[in-house]
């Protein structure tokens, strides 16, 4: 990602100081070009307002550097990204942007004394790179400020300070306006002006998106392939010994994920050992089960071997990253899909950590001789869409695997598909 970065071309269309220290801060090289469009305002929804106005700015940007030469079909060495951003207050749905005068300073602040009120910051990306189409994205960021009571004088005190009046709403958080703020819930870059952790990601994002894919990374189980049967059968038997069990399919789905000593861990807790008392004998058992069992009632995803076909085809590498033990892993691929339909198998092996720590993953990019960001990640558990994020690679989670769509979106899966075919969607 950071050579993506590094070799980008990227202007702010903005005269903020305050957005030109943020983007400082994070460490990134940009140039800036200041939009002098003259803003047209259509919609009376906060989020809707920023977005339209930053989509503006960015525009007015791209097209003077389009004028200038700067953007051409096909021929410059760097990837372009333009910057629009707007801010404004919006306090019991009145919309309050920079005040005009001393006098609407004043009246700003004491609407705003005492009280919550939201910032919204709305962005515009405009990325371009020779021989593709202009993509545009669109995001807003919201946040709650609550300013403590301030008095008359201290209203005009701060306003005589002359901060007040490049700022939407009058007051500026990150300077002498500080002593007045009470509490916050959000992103504090938000109310400077630009949220700048949402905005890498959001970048992230589109880099990983827009970059040729030449690897596919699967998950195992609940990914590949419907397996829960022979887990709930391999472990029942071994819980049976010590009394506990049987547990349900939809308990195994939240068993499942972190390997099997986790699993066992967690069969020997919902069985009532809290204390893990049998897990060395409990782990054993079902090892030894398991190396017997692990195919049983272990079926393929529905048009999971076409869009492995359909890779092979595009000339796609593919790779299986599992926490199943590494010999039940290449036992279960190999049985569903054949020696050397992947080029590379790698299950939980000692000297290795199990997801979500990504080592796996850069071990078989390595050795499939590719980048991060050439690389496609796809999972079906919060883990899954944490491992992919640690590699870099572009994280799609699956719905029809063993967890639901809430846990992919809590652990930031870049895109989420229904079905196997969507995947070529995203290729």
């Amino acid at each position: 990602m950071s050579k993506k970065m590094d070799e980008m071309r990227i202007v702010l269309a903005s005269a903020s100081p305050r957005r030109k220290e943020l983007l400082t801060q994070i460490g990134w090289q940009f140039e800036i070009c200041v939009s002098h469009v003259e803003e047209r305002i259509t919609r009376t929804v906060p989020a809707e307002v920023v977005e339209e106005l930053s989509g503006q700015k960015a525009a007015d940007v791209y097209a003077e550097l389009r004028e200038e030469g700067a953007v051409q079909t096909d021929g410059f060495a760097r990837p372009l990204l333009v910057i629009g951003a707007d801010t404004i207050v919006a306090c019991d749905g009145d919309i309050l942007g920079k005040p005009k005068s001393r006098e609407e300073a004043v009246s700003m602040l004491k609407h705003l004394q005492g009280r919550s009120h939201y910032v919204y910051t709305g962005v515009t990306l405009m990325w371009k790179e020779a021989g593709r189409d202009l993509i545009t994205r669109r995001f807003h960021e919201e946040t709650e400020v609550i300013f403590a009571p301030m008095t008359q004088r201290e209203i005009e005190s701060y306003v005589d300070t002359g901060e007040p009046f490049d700022k939407a709403g009058a007051y500026g958080i990150q300077g002498v306006f500080a002593r007045y703020i009470q509490g916050l819930h959000g992103d504090y870059s938000n109310v400077v002006g630009l949220p700048v952790g949402r905005l890498y990601r959001e970048v992230r994002a589109l880099i990983l998106a827009n970059t040729p894919k030449k690897a596919v990374l699967f998950d195992l189980d609940g990914t590949l392939s419907d397996s829960i049967a022979s887990i709930k059968f391999c472990a029942d038997q071994a819980m049976a010994l010590f009394g506990y069990g049987p547990f349900t399919i939809d308990q195994y789905k939240y068993f499942v994920g972190d390997g099997a000593a986790n699993l066992i861990k967690r069969c020997l807790q919902a069985g009532g050992d809290r204390e893990l008392t049998h897990f060395e004998e409990a782990y054993a058992a079902y090892r030894q089960i398991f190396r017997l069992h692990c195919m049983y009632e272990v079926k393929p995803y529905e048009g999971m071997e076409e869009l492995l076909a359909v890779l092979k085809e595009r000339g796609i590498k593919l790779a299986v990253l599992s926490n199943k033990p590494h010999e039940e892993t290449i036992r279960v691929i190999e049985t569903l899909f054949g020696k050397g339909c992947f080029d590379v198998i790698q299950g939980q092996k000692p000297g290795i950590p199990i997801k979500p720590d990504p080592e796996g993953g850069f071990r078989i990019l390595e050795e499939l001789r590719i980048e991060p960001e050439e690389a496609l990640y796809l999972g079906d558990t919060g883990t899954d869409m944490r491992t992919g994020k640690a590699l870099g690679a572009l994280t799609v989670g699956v719905l029809w695997g063993f967890r639901k769509r809430e846990e992919l979106l809590e652990n930031h899966a870049d895109q989420l598909i229904a079905r196997p075919s969507d995947l070529l969607n995203l290729l």
